[in-house]
């Protein structure tokens, strides 16, 4: 019998690049560093094969100037820090690829070919690449493939929303927009290529903590397709983790919602994300998710300063809360006991408040 191979991935959330989260990584010479934005969760990059992250906003540099919202566009210097702290996948399919229309898909896009070759960026592609799919046809990436040491792991990346107008000869071009038949067409062809199908899904609504009928028609797509994981982002809140299917059937994965990794958003809650961490493994028996866990990480809102960072909740402390409560409107949040219960609160029973986290295994 071959020996088991076992694979960690891990996934952080939204990076909302907000003006506050920009300028936190000015050097005052001209250049950015965003090395602290990471700093509180190095571990669990290095310990992971795979290391995901969502990078909700373009990254088209200078040329337009950097700006917030509503129209995001951030320093290349970012994608920078992600591929030195240990990153290997970025998410591009989101509401926000357009923000600068198809020359920022084509400038970001450019600089993770030239400055940064071996990571996989996936869910957009450049408009005038050689590999992009007819006019309504396929999704720009199509699956990624990870192997170790035979055991392969196909990861998608799809959008359910798109900020202005699709134009669908166009925009599904750029855009690994969400549609029924792609998704079935895709996943079958990962299916083949891959013991293991994970999908990220940009869905849902915006500061809601429970998951909509949208979100719950496009799960019951990927389970039909056969995709194995599920984990989600948009709402900018996070939402609860569920194991789907009946007893004696498949089950698929689906973390709802990991909320933001870092933001300058309002509210406490939008301070709260989450952390997906996923042991698979391969062996005689085949291929398998053998335990997640969904742990929350928490934004320190220290805007225009590198202070700005992000912190498992069981790291976080009540001296750093109380440094954050005063940018909350309504003076929500302030203590690690407000963070705990919304969490519990969202969370549901699964949450543990021993390990401050949702664990499981699907064997």
């Amino acid at each position: 019998e071959p020996d088991p191979v076992e694979v960690k991935l891990m996934m952080i959330g939204d990076l909302l690049m907000h003006e506050g989260v920009i300028y936190s990584g000015d050097q005052g010479d001209g250049t950015f560093s965003y090395e602290h934005l990471f700093a509180h969760i190095s571990e669990d990059i290095d310990e992971a094969d795979v290391a995901v992250l969502n990078q909700e906003t373009i990254l088209g540099d200078a040329a337009w100037g950097y700006s917030g919202y509503p129209n995001f566009n951030g320093p290349q210097a970012l994608g920078d820090t992600e591929a030195a702290v240990g990153f290997d996948v970025i998410l591009k399919a989101t509401n926000h690829t357009l923000d600068m229309g198809y020359d920022g898909v084509r400038s970001e896009l450019s600089f993770w070919r030239d400055a940064h070759p071996e990571m996989a960026v996936i869910g957009a592609a450049d408009p005038d690449g050689e590999g992009n799919a007819p006019a309504g046809g396929t999704s720009p990436s199509g699956p990624y493939i990870y192997e170790k040491d035979g055991f392969r792991i196909a990861l998608l990346n799809y959008t359910d929303i798109l900020n202005g107008s699709v134009d669908v000869g166009h925009d599904h071009r750029v855009v690994s927009i969400a549609d029924e038949e792609l998704i079935s067409s895709e996943v079958a062809e990962a299916k083949k290529a891959a013991d293991l199908v994970v999908v990220f899904m940009h869905w849902g609504e915006e500061y809601e903590t429970s998951p909509s009928d949208d979100e719950r028609y496009w799960a019951g797509v990927l389970y039909d397709a056969g995709v194995d994981v599920v984990i989600g982002g948009h709402p900018h809140v996070i939402q609860p983790v569920e194991v789907m299917g009946e007893d004696g059937a498949r089950k698929m994965l689906i973390c709802w919602s990991v909320g933001n990794f870092v933001s300058t958003q309002v509210h406490a809650s939008n301070m709260v994300g989450g952390m997906v961490k996923l042991d698979m493994v391969k062996d005689a028996d085949g291929a398998r998710v053998s335990a997640y866990e969904f742990v929350p990480v928490i934004t320190q809102y220290a805007a225009y300063t590198p202070e700005e960072t992000t912190y498992r909740l069981r790291d976080y402390t009540d001296d750093l809360a109380a440094t954050s409560v005063s940018r909350f409107d309504g003076g929500n949040g302030g203590s690690v006991a407000w963070y705990v219960d919304y969490c519990a609160s969202v969370l549901g029973d699964a949450f543990d408040y021993e390990t401050l986290s949702v664990h499981g295994t699907m064997e």
